[in-house]
């Protein structure tokens, strides 16, 4: 009886010590996330949305104003960030949160770019703007009202670019201007996008342009090298057509043509 009775309480014994095992790493709560498990959650998130600003730079891959459209410095300097194997919780979440924002930013860009591709006035000018930016420059007929008055006797200005919106061209009405003034004040002012776009892709923001310039090129001035760009896009040779002059009085020659070739080759900036 008695060995019945230990092989009895030896089976309860197994039993309950068994039960006794798998209890705890049934009801047990998880241990608390560590700080190293939080990072890697955190850059799990920036992976994440690295992937998706990657798709959505496809939709201004090989763009002259790429570098307009975003920030990507910043972007860039996330990533070398992330790679830090001092890498702290905080800044880990703030990285990933930062960059979420900066995709969201980014989707809100492409969308609009992608609804203004279509030329919805089927004016000249913006076909024009659309073609060259893929949609992400915008075009506004204001020059009127939101450019500076040309300091020039006589002379009035046609468009501009603001200081702090390089993505969109102000321009006059096209029923107040002739067909040269129109053309050539467009692909003027969308030089001076592509002079920018330049200088945003360096960290210095000194772009190669300003080589040229430093050189005695276009005397020297980002005006006369954007009528240069304009001459240059059309073949011609004069900033006087009819009764119409444009510009700022120089037309560089071929030497210079060459060289802003190769400089809107560079850039992807278009070029007939």
């Amino acid at each position: 009886m008695a060995v019945v009775a230990l092989a009895g309480l030896g089976a309860l014994l197994t039993s309950g010590g068994d039960a006794t095992a798998d209890t705890p790493s049934a009801a047990t709560p998880d241990p608390a996330p560590t700080e190293s498990s939080e990072i890697d959650t955190q850059l799990a998130l920036y992976a994440e949305e690295r992937l998706k600003i990657d798709e959505l730079s496809l939709e201004f891959d090989e763009s002259p104003v790429a570098w307009l459209v975003a920030d990507f410095e910043w972007l860039f300097r996330q990533d070398q960030k992330v790679s830090d194997p001092n890498l702290t919780e905080f800044s880990a979440q703030t990285i990933a949160a930062q960059t979420k924002t900066f995709r969201e930013d980014l989707e809100v860009s492409v969308a609009a770019a992608q609804a203004r591709r279509v030329n919805t006035s089927g004016s000249v000018t913006e076909g024009i703007v659309d073609t060259a930016g893929r949609g992400f420059i915008d075009t506004q007929w204001d020059a009127a009202t939101t450019c500076k008055d040309s300091e020039r006797e006589s002379w009035q200005t046609t468009g501009c670019i603001k200081k702090g919106d390089s993505l969109t061209v102000h321009l006059l009405p096209e029923s107040e201007v002739s067909e040269w003034v129109r053309d050539f004040t467009v692909v003027h002012e969308l030089a001076h996008v592509y002079q920018r776009a330049d200088n945003a892709s360096v960290k210095d923001y000194r772009g190669e342009h300003n080589d040229l310039l430093a050189q005695g090129l276009f005397q020297g001035d980002v005006e006369a090298m954007a009528d240069c760009y304009a001459l240059t896009y059309y073949d011609e040779w004069s900033l006087t057509n009819g009764d119409d002059s444009v510009g700022y009085g120089y037309v560089c020659d071929d030497d210079e043509r060459q060289a802003l070739r190769a400089w809107a080759s560079s850039i992807n900036a278009p070029m007939q």
